[in-house]
């Protein structure tokens, strides 16, 4: 309640303010000839409050009728109907004024009625048009506020869906290399039943925010790298990370996407090497994050898809909604190695 009484006294004293400097610079503009004072208040007190009528009746109820019907003939003939009242009204009312002298005229003042009645008419189109001006100004301004406020809410909830699509993505593979295991080693197959619901805790629980820690981050990834490392026992997998990063924030689950490519589409070469490396580092606020796997002839189709899957066009996606212009991203898949780059300004 105090916020609306507030509000609404700010804007009267807007609105006052505005007046007043308007009738001050019209008293001078208009009636700079006038030296008598009593007089330049008369005339000048007339012509402002003759627009102020106008501005306040187009501004509070014809303008707002407008954009209820949508009807722009009858905006026009309210909008004339209301000139011509309202300087017939003015017209009549100096009439009375000059005619009885309420106001003794201390200057040459000439006009006849219909001067004045022209004069009227122009002060009154002048108080119309503005109003008309200032609140369509006033809707674009709403509008666009409107505008900006949903899309945020649509990227707030595109993030939230592209998120929750991770969930089961990562869940499935998770799932598939404890299967792995089990064959392998039962007894280590419990400690990677642990390490997965210490990923699954985190995800669930714990970056459940627009950003979280890099140190956090890089943990899940770490955690999830050696878990596939298990499942594949064929290739070299190594993560390096150097710099400093204590105190940058980024945004929950974005590189996960990168190392699951890998892993998912890394070679099986038989007689040469098949390989996963990931760098990152960071220098200042500046992340560089660098993936490659290499590839055979066979599964390139597969390496075309590596980029064009439902994760990476979600990473891409959310590198859109959250950095915009503060992130580089370059995909490449020559030479048998799908390699990606990437550079990101963090928080």
């Amino acid at each position: 309640m105090a916020i609306s009484i507030n509000w609404t006294m700010r804007k009267f004293l807007l609105h006052f303010s505005f007046w007043i400097i308007f009738y001050l610079m019209w008293s001078r503009i208009m009636y700079f000839y006038v030296n008598n004072i009593p007089n330049r208040i008369y005339f000048s007190a007339l012509d402002v409050s003759l627009v102020i009528c106008a501005f306040y009746i187009i501004y509070l109820y014809i303008m707002p009728d407008y954009f209820r019907r949508k009807n722009i003939a009858r905006l026009i003939v309210l909008s004339g109907l209301l000139v011509v009242l309202l300087a017939a009204f003015y017209t009549w009312m100096m009439g009375v004024f000059l005619h009885h002298m309420l106001v003794p005229i201390h200057f040459d003042f000439s006009w006849d009625y219909t001067d004045l009645q022209y004069n009227r008419l122009f002060i009154a189109l002048l108080g119309v048009l503005a109003g008309c001006f200032v609140k369509l100004a006033m809707d674009r301004l709403e509008v666009a506020r409107k505008m900006e406020i949903m899309e945020k809410e649509k990227s707030l909830a595109e993030l939230t869906y592209l998120k929750a699509q991770i969930n089961p993505h990562f869940l499935f593979n998770s799932l598939n290399s404890l299967y792995t295991q089990l064959d392998i080693d039962p007894k280590e197959a419990k400690g990677t039943l642990i390490s997965i619901a210490d990923l699954l805790r985190y995800q669930l629980y714990e970056c459940n925010t627009d950003f979280i820690t890099v140190a956090n981050e890089l943990a899940y990834l770490k955690n999830y790298f050696n878990l596939q490392k298990l499942r594949n026992d064929n290739c070299t997998a190594t993560l390096t990370i150097t710099g400093d990063h204590e105190n940058l924030l980024i945004a929950p689950l974005l590189l996960i996407t990168f190392a699951e490519n890998a892993f998912k589409y890394v070679s099986d070469f038989d007689g040469q090497e098949n390989s996963i490396a990931i760098e990152i580092g960071f220098a200042g606020n500046t992340m560089s994050f660098y993936c490659m796997n290499t590839f055979n002839n066979e599964s390139l189709k597969n390496a075309d898809d590596a980029g064009k899957g439902i994760g990476m066009v979600n990473v891409k996606k959310r590198l859109e909604l959250i950095y915009a212009d503060r992130y580089q991203f370059q995909q490449d898949n020559g030479n048998g190695q799908y390699i990606i780059n990437l550079t990101l300004t963090l928080k």
